[in-house]
């Protein structure tokens, strides 16, 4: 299980990444794994399981899931 902790966290600037790059690659490997085997729904229960936050630190949902996919090449 990932536990989000504070060395995954950085310091907002505007328009600028709220997370590490490690934080965005094991989000976006998960969700290459689970491309076209699972909805995004499930995909995002399985992330909100395995202790993952959206970069604002709010559980994911499939509508956040769908915003992070947009925002970050998979």
């Amino acid at each position: 299980m990932h536990a989000t902790n504070a060395t995954d966290v950085l310091s907002p600037s505007f328009g600028g990444k709220l997370r590490t790059d490690d934080y965005y690659e094991k989000v976006s490997s998960i969700v290459r794994i689970l491309k076209g085997k699972s909805s995004l729904r499930i995909m995002a229960m399985h992330l909100n399981s395995q202790g993952f936050t959206t970069p604002r630190g709010m559980p994911f949902t499939r509508d956040r899931l769908v915003r992070f996919i947009k925002s970050n090449p998979l």
